[in-house]
């Protein structure tokens, strides 16, 4: 009797544990087969890393720019995303100071960097059908501009240069957009208003003789419009 009732005991055993471990298993391959929610568009989100390569030039190549920059997701704010980042460009006079040189016989460069901290604010309108792999953004920038500006040469059998340099403010506003042409790489385009402009702090020699003083002013505030192309990381 003792032994029947063992061998009953047993077996409820085994079918209750059987039981659960057929429950965890179709809990686990629910989970499993729970398809992930896609995402509805590439707006970038908190904690989205958006990196970009920079290419900013005229038709002719007078003035060709080249910069990175990156731009990190942090907030929701209302119905966008509030991104912070920065960027550095640098920029050369190419074909009109190659034009110059010839032309003259001397030697002329001019260059410039600016570093800048930015920040982005990402919104798709209400109606946002035929944008699934665009984000739209405004953009605010603030940083500096370092200028330098060379000519040098020989006159009447006398050697001269002409060194100015300076550091300015530099401020600017723009709109921007990216589409992603797959998952994660984009290629995009900014129309940014900016000002910045000082006035060079220079030194002339002629032979042995140096001056310096500060005059002639330089700009680069006005409109234009980048090209990038990037990841999201």
């Amino acid at each position: 009797m003792q032994g029947r009732i063992a061998m009953l005991c047993l077996a409820s055993l085994l079918t209750v544990t059987s039981a659960r471990a057929q429950e965890a298993q179709t809990s686990a391959a629910e989970t499993q087969a729970a398809p992930t929610a896609p995402r509805l568009n590439r707006l970038q989100g908190v904690g989205d890393i958006d990196a970009r390569a920079v290419l900013n030039a005229d038709f002719l190549l007078a003035f060709v720019d080249l910069g990175v920059g990156v731009d990190v997701g942090v907030l929701q704010l209302g119905p966008g995303v509030l991104a912070i980042g920065g960027e550095f460009q640098a920029g050369a006079c190419v074909s009109a100071c190659i034009l110059l040189n010839t032309l003259t016989g001397y030697s002329w460069s001019h260059m410039f960097y600016s570093p800048h901290a930015r920040a982005t604010y990402h919104l798709l309108p209400s109606s946002s059908a035929g944008l699934a792999k665009v984000d739209l953004y405004g953009l605010a920038l603030v940083g500096a501009t370092i200028t330098t500006s060379r000519l040098a040469g020989s006159g009447s059998g006398t050697d001269f240069e002409y060194v100015g340099s300076d550091v300015g403010p530099s401020v600017g506003v723009g709109v921007g957009g990216k589409y992603f042409f797959s998952d994660n790489l984009f290629f995009g385009a900014e129309g940014r208003l900016r000002y910045s402009t000082g006035e060079y702090t220079y030194t002339a020699r002629a032979g042995n003789v140096s001056i310096s003083d500060s005059q002639s002013t330089w700009s680069l505030s006005g409109f234009n419009v980048q090209l990038f192309a990037g990841l999201r990381l």
